[in-house]
């Protein structure tokens, strides 16, 4: 602080009109104070957004962490909510928003917690966590009931959500996620799919690999476009959201794993109507890990697209609108 002080008596102060010197000198302290604790806790986003028609941007508290949300569509029509995966944020959506919107939907579309244009916080990356900062972002916008789209990362959290809260789901769509319901014996016989996570986990090498050529190299082989490559990559230029990427999958590995292979969520069943969008080429989740879906949700429907790998809204996003149309009986 005294550092800034001496820099605006320096050059800042002989530029004042003399009777306000005080005044000026006190809000310019301020003010630079208040743009590195916003900084600090990832509030400071000088990118600007990439264009998406008839979009606006809100930012909501939502239970103690602001997030960033893309909206579209009538304020009045039934409310779907959209989250993304990892290593995304809601420009994922750029395709489908529109087109939902455009029959009558009031389309949501979130950053997670440290993605994106939402706070990136120290803590708080567990998927429990961030099903209540999607939960407590309804209540903060006054809505009660929605329909609920995730992919990878989005996608289970928003099973975790209709598991703690399946009154206010109308439909659950999942897109290239496995079921939360995981067994030792299955996570030991795709290990090797899953190998990428304690790397892109682990402190200090975790945030190096966001920021790294080869990571986005990897993204791009796994058939996300190079536009989009290009425009995620970007967000994680930010340290803080680079650390940000890195917990989800440490907070995974190290503390909910664990916990899953001892049958966390046994005894808990998926009640609302549950449609899972699966891309046959996925390299890291194979169309046998869905196998718990079927045991343990009430009302299930998985459909298979061939020749598509795992960002599938990016490479097929007409055939996404179509399935979530036809999902969520949308009036075409």
């Amino acid at each position: 602080m005294l550092y800034f002080a001496l820099v605006y008596d320096t050059f800042v102060s002989p530029l004042a009109p003399g009777p306000a010197e005080g005044d000026c000198r006190m809000q310019f302290v301020t003010d630079l104070a208040q743009r590195l604790q916003r900084r600090r806790a990832g509030l400071h986003v000088a990118r600007a957004f990439p264009p998406s028609d008839g979009v606006e941007h809100l930012f909501v508290d939502a239970g103690g962490v602001q997030l960033h949300v893309a909206c579209a569509g009538p304020a009045d029509g039934p409310v779907i909510v959209l989250l993304h995966g990892w290593p995304e944020h809601w420009w994922l959506w750029r395709e489908v928003i529109p087109a939902l919107a455009h029959h009558g939907m009031r389309v949501l579309a979130p950053d997670l917690r440290g993605f994106g244009w939402s706070e990136a916080t120290r803590g708080g990356y567990d998927k429990e966590q961030l099903a209540s900062d999607v939960l407590a972002l309804m209540d903060a916008m006054g809505i009660e009931s929605f329909d609920l789209v995730g992919h990878d990362w989005g996608g289970w959290i928003a099973q975790l959500v209709a598991l703690r809260s399946p009154q206010r789901v109308r439909h659950l769509a999942l897109l290239n996620i496995a079921p939360v319901w995981q067994t030792a014996g299955g996570a030991l016989r795709h290990l090797h799919r899953l190998a990428y996570q304690p790397m892109v986990g682990a402190p200090v090498l975790g945030p190096m690999l966001h920021r790294s050529s080869v990571l986005w190299w990897a993204v791009g082989r796994m058939g996300m476009p190079p536009v989009a490559v290009a425009e995620f990559r970007q967000g994680f230029r930010e340290r803080g959201r680079a650390v940000a990427g890195s917990k989800v999958y440490r907070t995974f590995v190290s503390r909910e794993v664990p916990a899953i292979l001892r049958g966390r969520y046994e005894g808990q069943r998926l009640t609302v109507p549950t449609r899972v969008l699966f891309g046959l080429d996925d390299p890291a989740i194979v169309r046998a890990m869905l196998d718990d879906f079927a045991r343990h949700a009430d009302d299930l429907v998985i459909t298979d697209v061939p020749e598509c790998s795992h960002f599938i809204v990016d490479e097929r996003p007409a055939r996404v609108v179509q399935w979530l149309q036809q999902t969520l009986t949308v009036t075409t």
